[in-house]
């Protein structure tokens, strides 16, 4: 991290002490082999693809976990008429401003001047709390690729919401990215972009549930993006991570208490995320030691 940043937040410590237990094997992917952008950034279609599960009213609702469903939401719809689908206790930062989630307003502002060409008609939505982790990869990331393509998209942004979607929204980059469409992911949980390896990182070192900035601070977003879309043109021969320098608030007392408030947030939220880990737990199975093998078999 760039010496004027505090060491990234831990949240396999966090939960470590939380709970008592320790933390699951690590998860080491190879590194995947990337697929360069084409074209400059000015002339791309940019595609989006969030955890969060946004949706219309209309749209079923998504399951808690587990579901391996998506819904397409059209980039005309205002923000304040979708419905925030993913019921993880972070969903706070959303529910104030939901662009720190899913930024259909920043990047259609940034369209406007010309970043680049075009944002695609549709963002592609599921609720990323997902362990089925086979099913994922072999049936709903096909389709999902499939969605960018008619689309026309040159580049996917991708914004991994909770925990778990940590785990879910790099396995989906892996897999757009080995049938040939660029990627770049934004990710809030250190120890998983190391694991993972989504093909290219723009880490930011601030709470789940805010991959694209701080509810309420547009600017913010806008560099957050901004950084975010350059990444895709600067990592493209072999895996990276860059970590972006930008802070959650004012620099000096106070611009770390985040920290201490996600905390907070998973003590208070101990029953339900009991409830949604057992949930989890009934469909998962350990990738750690079968790395290679599961790429291989899931074309990731």
């Amino acid at each position: 991290m760039p010496s004027n940043l505090p060491t990234p937040f831990s949240f396999k410590d966090m939960m470590a002490d939380i709970s008592g237990r320790q933390p699951s094997p690590a998860v080491d992917f190879d590194p995947p082999t990337l697929t360069s952008l084409q074209m400059p950034l000015a002339n791309a279609t940019v595609g989006v693809l969030v955890s969060c599960g946004v949706h219309t009213a209309e749209d079923a609702a998504f399951a808690s976990t587990n579901d391996l469903t998506y819904r397409l939401v059209s980039r005309d719809i205002e923000l304040d008429e979708l419905v925030l689908g993913h019921q993880a206790a972070i969903r706070k930062y959303a529910l104030q401003d939901l662009n720190c989630a899913y930024p259909r307003d920043r990047l259609l502002e940034l369209e406007a001047e010309g970043l680049f060409a075009k944002l695609a008609p549709h963002a592609v939505s599921l609720v990323g709390a997902i362990s089925d982790q086979e099913r994922l990869m072999q049936e709903t990331a096909p389709q999902i690729y499939e969605e960018f393509r008619k689309q026309g998209v040159d580049l996917v942004l991708l914004l991994p919401f909770c925990p778990a979607c940590h785990t879910t929204v790099p396995l989906i980059a892996r897999a757009l990215e080995k049938r040939g469409l660029p990627t770049v992911m934004t990710s809030c949980l250190w120890e998983r972009v190391h694991e993972y390896k989504a093909p290219r990182t723009a880490f930011l070192d601030f709470p789940m549930g805010c991959p694209a900035g701080r509810p309420g601070a547009p600017e913010q977003q806008r560099r957050v993006i901004t950084a975010a879309l350059s990444v895709a043109v600067d990592i493209r021969d072999a895996w990276g991570v860059q970590e972006l320098p930008i802070e959650w608030g004012t620099s000096g007392a106070g611009a770390d208490d985040w920290r201490s408030e996600v905390r907070q947030i998973y003590i208070d939220d101990a029953e339900g995320l009991a409830r949604r880990a057992d949930s989890l737990t009934e469909s998962r199975t350990t990738l750690a030691g079968q790395e290679t093998a599961f790429a291989i078999r899931c074309a990731c």
